[in-house]
This record gives structure tokens, sequence and C-alpha cells, in this order.
């Protein structure tokens, strides 16, 4: 699944994120306007580090979950929230 890191509160990976391949890949924020579905990654305190785009998670959840084990490890992400692009609907946690 496509997605991208369109805010990063964190510092140095604006732009991160995969290829529709699952390929790790660069690019600019505004790649991500394409995309369906905001997504917010969070430390397990609760601390927002970055804010994406990526394809439809309600219909495909499994793939959903990549932005968050890509930033697992390294950032130490523990918390995946998402939500329809332009929509009024509070923030979803991400559950199979």
């Amino acid at each position: 699944m496509r997605w991208i890191v369109t805010k990063d509160h964190h510092g140095g990976c604006i732009g991160l994120g995969e290829d529709a391949d699952g390929v790790p890949a660069r690019g600019k924020p505004e790649d991500g306007d394409a995309l369906p579905v905001e997504f917010r990654l969070y430390t397990a305190r609760g601390r927002l580090l970055f804010e994406g785009r990526c394809g439809d998670i309600a219909a495909d959840w499994w793939h959903g979950m990549e932005p968050l084990l890509y930033a697992w490890a390294t950032f130490r992400c523990r918390r995946l929230t998402w939500r329809a692009v332009g929509s009024d609907e509070p923030w979803r946690p991400l559950r199979p």
C-alpha cells in the first residue's frame, strides 16, 4: 500500500514512505494528495511524531499497518490512528 509522511513532528522524515509495491521511497508531501486516508503515528506515551496519507485502510487493514511497522523500531511508534481525508469523524485506532 502506498503511504507517505506529509507532516513531521520529529524531524528529518518528511516524504518518507513506500510505493504501491511496498518498496521504501521518498517523495514530496503533495504526493500524498491522491491518497484517500490520513494517518497519525504516536509513541507509546502518546506523543505525535508523524502525520501522513495512505491507501484505504478500511478496505485493507493489514497493509494499513505498514507505516506503523516501518516506524516501530526506529522511532518507537506504537499507535496509528486514521480517518478518511476530508472527514469530520473522530480518529480511529488501527485494529484488525
